[in-house]
Order: C-alpha cells, then sequence, then structure tokens
C-alpha cells in the first residue's frame, strides 16, 4: 500500500515546486458542472498520494469540514482556500490559481442554482489571491531592486580597486565611490527604503568595503592611525603633464559634486575635495574606519 506524502516530507523538500502543482492541479480539478471535484483515479496515483497528504485525509480537520460541507463546491472552494494559503508560494502558482478561480466565477455566474453563500465564498477567494498577487509583485520588484543596489556596491568598489580614481587622495577615492552610490541604484535604494535595519545594513556594507579598501591602498591596518593631511588627503604625484591635466580635471570633478552639501554638515566630504582642508570636525589623525565610517554618514545619513 502506497503511502501519503505530507509538504514537509524529505521529497517535498527536495523538490519544493511540488506543493505548488498540486494546488495548481487542485484548481483545475474543481468541476462546477459536476459540482465537486474530479480527484478521480484518471489522474496519477502520485497525485492521490499528495492530496491524502496534503489536505490532511483521515485527519480531524477533514473530518469537521466534511461533516459541515460535504463534498460540494463548497468544501472544493473551502480546501483550495486552505491550501493555497498554506502551499503556494511561487507568483507561477497563485497566478495559475487565481486564473482558475477567476474563471470558476464566471462558470457559476452563469448557473442559477448556485447559492449566495458559495458566489461569496468564490468572490472573497478571489480577492485574497489577488492580494497576495500584488504583494509578490511587490516584493519581486524590491528583490530586484535589491539585487540592482548590490550590483551598484560591486561595481563601484571595483572601479576604485581597479584604479580608476587612482590620481585622487585615499579620502578622495573614497568619496568618489560613494557618489557613484548615491547617484545609482544604491541610492535610490536607500532613498526609497522604509526598513531602517536594510538601510542600516547597506550602510554599513559599503563603510566596510571602504574601509577595506582604504587601508589596501595606504598599505596599512584598518584600526592604524594616519596623518589626515599627509596620508588621507594626500595626492599621488603625477608622473607627466598630461597625467597632472587628468588629476586636476577629476580633482575639480570632485569639487563640482560636492558643491551642493554643507560645510558643517559634511566636513569630511569637504575635506575630501580640498574645499576645506582645516575643517575643524576633520581630526588630524584617523584610522580607516573612522575616515569611512564619517564619511558614509555624511553622504548616507542615518534613516530616522
Amino acid at each position: 500500500m502506497t503511502h501519503s506524502i505530507t509538504p514537509d516530507a524529505p521529497l517535498c523538500q527536495a523538490l519544493s515546486c511540488l506543493p505548488e502543482k498540486f494546488v495548481v492541479d487542485f484548481a483545475n480539478g474543481i468541476d462546477v458542472a459536476r459540482e465537486h471535484m474530479r480527484v478521480q483515479r484518471q489522474r496519477s496515483g502520485f497525485f492521490n498520494r499528495l492530496y491524502d497528504g496534503f489536505t490532511g485525509q483521515g485527519m480531524r480537520r477533514q473530518a469537521e469540514i466534511n461533516a459541515s460541507l460535504g463534498d460540494g463546491m463548497q468544501a472544493s472552494l473551502q480546501w483550495l482556500g486552505e491550501l493555497s494559503h498554506s502551499l503556494a508560494r511561487s507568483n507561477w502558482a497563485i497566478a495559475q490559481v487565481n486564473e482558475r478561480v477567476t474563471a470558476l466565477s464566471g462558470h457559476v455566474a452563469q448557473l442559477a442554482h448556485y447559492s449566495a453563500d458559495t458566489r461569496e465564498q468564490l468572490h472573497a477567494l478571489a480577492q485574497r489571491l489577488g492580494e497576495r498577487m500584488q504583494a509578490m509583485a511587490q516584493e519581486i520588484a524590491r528583490i530586484d531592486m535589491t539585487q540592482q543596489a548590490k550590483l551598484n556596491v560591486d561595481m563601484a568598489f571595483s572601479k576604485w580597486a581597479a584604479g580608476r580614481f587612482g590620481a585622487l587622495s585615499p579620502a578622495g577615492r573614497c568619496y568618489a565611490t560613494l557618489e557613484e552610490l548615491r547617484w545609482g541604484a544604491l541610492g535610490d535604494y536607500l532613498r526609497q527604503c522604509a526598513d531602517p535595519r536594510e538601510h542600516e545594513r547597506f550602510r554599513e556594507l559599503v563603510a566596510d568595503k571602504a574601509v577595506q579598501q582604504l587601508a589596501q591602498d595606504t598599505g596599512a591596518r584598518p584600526q592604524q592611525v594616519q596623518d589626515t593631511a599627509g596620508i588621507w588627503l594626500a595626492t599621488p604625484s603625477a608622473r607627466s603633464s598630461q597625467a597632472a591635466l587628468a588629476a586636476d580635471d577629476m580633482q575639480q570633478a570632485l569639487a563640482y559634486l560636492a558643491d551642493g552639501t554643507d560645510t558643517q554638515a559634511a566636513p569630511f566630504v569637504h575635506s575630501a575635495v580640498q574645499l576645506r582642508r582645516a575643517a575643524q570636525a576633520v581630526p588630524m589623525i584617523a584610522d580607516a574606519r573612522r575616515l569611512a565610517e564619517a564619511m558614509v554618514g555624511e553622504i548616507f545619513p542615518e534613516k530616522n
């Protein structure tokens, strides 16, 4: 005798799409014209094993529902509502169930003998499925935006690591990278992010990456203090007149990027672009973490 398969069975853990397909097949098996589910033997024995395990056949909950609703349309819809809530996780599964429920609503509307309760049950189920589809669409958009933000972080720091900002001081390279992020996908994400913890998580990620790169550029440990003017704000010597012109253009570009920032609110930024080399709030000596976290805080303020 074959055994039933429950949602927490190892098979379902390995093939997590099984419950999704079952719910869709269950929905497609509801037959309005015959007023019951076509869970018949023409469906595979495997489907029946899933049905027994997923619906709790023989358990008290099954008996209670059967006793109150019988084996008709309302029982089918009751189970579909419960199963779609507990088993359907993917957008595709929910979309297919929603499509079937929409079709069922049309069929019921054409048959006068269906009760108002059944029609209301279908309407409520369709509404719940619609809300889940909308929530999942928003979640997909959020995940896509999160991935774009992470890609933006990787690309910006790859530029820094590859020497694209090599004409600048270490602090200037950090600021240039942060501006890439502020104007990129990360900036968009953080401006729209409503979760302070998620906002802080990205700030910490950016600060940690900046600390690592600053330490690598100076050959120092992340916690090793360095002279601010002599190390963090020092620009490399140009090897040619062309390199000097390029470095000057880069420095002017940084100043242009920073011209909208407040001197008092962003002293590290203004020091990095040499608009205010002796900013009172900038320490004479600092380690990489002090510099990185301060500059991240000025570019991406904490979420209140």
